[in-house]
């Protein structure tokens, strides 16, 4: 299974040949407001999200995510029809615009969940437990990983 890797600061290093691993599912739209923020007015983005085999293979088998998984997020803004199209509307992954990684890695983190939002650097910092835990850990169906979004995690 590949693991998660850190540098020597500690920072967690961009996976590689995530689009290989189990596509899980896409969510569009799907986002954190935090208190007064507004509402989107548009569709908001597509979040697709992919599991390392071996750990979807585990999840699957006994309802539990094992140590080292990871779950790669990747957002697109969504594209609409062209305006002299014959399409009739829907929309469409265009740009990529964020990469993101849930891992469950109890000796880097006391709650054993890290998030991590990737800029063009090969490895980032994880976000404060404040930030992404509590809200996984409030709202999630399972384990800190939001299942209930993706009908082939649904137990």
């Amino acid at each position: 299974m590949t693991e998660p890797a850190y540098d020597s600061e500690g920072d967690m290093m961009r996976p590689e040949g995530y689009r290989r691993w189990v596509f899980v599912g896409s969510a569009l739209g799907l986002r954190y407001v935090q208190d007064g923020e507004p509402e989107d007015d548009g569709p908001g983005s597509f979040h697709n999200i992919y599991i390392q085999p071996e750990a979807y293979d585990a999840f699957m088998a006994d309802g539990v995510f094992p140590e080292k998984t990871i779950l790669a997020m990747e957002t697109y803004t969504a594209g609409t029809r062209e305006p002299q199209s014959e399409l009739t509307g829907g929309y469409f992954e265009d740009v990529l615009d964020g990469f993101s990684v849930a891992v469950k890695d109890s000796e880097r983190f006391p709650e054993s969940w890290g998030y991590v939002t990737f800029g063009d650097g090969d490895s980032a910092a994880p976000f404060p437990k404040a930030r992404c835990h509590d809200c996984h850990a409030k709202h999630a169906a399972v384990d800190n990983v939001f299942t209930q979004f993706y009908p082939i995690l649904r137990r």
